[in-house]
């Protein structure tokens, strides 16, 4: 049975509730949580004030990632830059940049950048993206050559906005989804709103997408219609990155677009490990630390990427 981590005789009462809080939090969304461990929590939880109120921070930034109020930034990134369990990737974050229309934006590794259109409408542009945009008086236009991007339409109804990646349309017809582009495929989720797309192939049928749906277009054919979570689809834009019961491999995957010192797993059998957590923008060293405590791993790094692989001194 796992037990809490101990903290250094010179951590105070609260830091070593927010790591306790972190801890707890990871175990309960794992796999396998046995009826004494559940036992254990209980009594941690009721053993203080504080560890009640760290882990209930914990499960409002949880249940609520993808819309925390801006006042309350800076208090989560506090909370939760040392927890084991919630990880952190320092990203170069260009806030309110403004440029002329049909200019190419575009975003290095490690790098987002949150555009203010004159429309009102809002882009944010993850790591390793490119794109023009274009506002005319009848039409608004973005073609996306590669990366992602998440969008808040500015209302005007006389001029719909059209999303092109890999030739494919997207047009919107709610407020708010996110569009991913690579050399084969692209993904487009909705958050809020409606947003119809027509692939590049012109004999392929149209298909709208609802809030809380995404599809992925491959060679110019629509697959089936998925279900997303809208709260963890957005939650890279407000600095987090979210996972629940995602395989290890996929989280560093994820992991990785958003660092410039990437992870590599040198043990592929440990990939399907499954991972629960809230990554906050931040330091990537935290997300070392936190992966450290939840699937046992150690790291090394050298040649400029950081090694993975199982820590057999735990």
């Amino acid at each position: 049975m796992p037990h809490s981590p101990q903290a250094s005789p010179a951590a105070d009462n609260s830091e070593r509730a927010q790591e306790e809080a972190a801890f707890w939090f990871a175990r309960l969304h794992g796999e396998n949580v046995s009826r004494e461990e559940r036992a254990t929590f209980a009594g941690w939880l009721a053993g203080s004030p504080e560890n009640a109120r760290e882990f209930g921070i914990l499960e409002q930034i949880w249940n609520h990632s993808a819309c925390l109020a801006p006042q309350a930034k800076p208090r989560a990134r506090r909370l939760l830059h040392g927890a084991a369990g919630l990880a952190a990737m320092a990203l170069l974050a260009s806030w309110l940049f403004h440029t002329a229309p049909g200019e190419l934006v575009a975003t290095g590794i490690g790098e987002r950048k949150h555009l203010q259109l004159s429309d009102g409408s809002e882009l944010d542009l993850a790591p390793r993206t490119r794109l023009h945009f274009r506002l005319d008086k009848d039409q608004r236009h973005i073609e996306l050559h590669e990366g992602q991007i998440a969008i808040n339409v500015g209302a005007d109804p006389q001029r719909p906005l059209e999303v092109v990646a890999n030739g494919h349309h997207i047009r919107d017809i709610g407020t708010r989804f996110v569009v991913e582009t690579g050399a084969k495929q692209t993904r487009v989720s909705v958050a809020e709103g409606l947003v119809e797309i027509r692939p590049a192939n012109g004999d392929a049928a149209t298909q709208r997408l609802a809030a809380g749906e995404e599809v992925s277009v491959t060679d110019g054919k629509i697959g089936p219609v998925l279900a997303v979570d809208r709260s963890i689809l957005l939650a890279w834009t407000k600095g987090q990155l979210a996972f629940e019961g995602q395989p290890l491999n996929e989280v560093i995957a994820t992991l990785n677009r958003f660092r410039k010192t990437p992870i590599i797993l040198d043990e592929p059998n440990l990939g399907g490990m499954r991972i629960s957590g809230v990554f906050l923008i931040d330091k990537e060293e935290t997300a070392l630390i936190a992966l450290r405590q939840i699937a046992g791993l150690r790291f090394l790094e050298s040649n400029g990427m950081v090694h993975a692989s199982t820590d057999h001194s735990r």
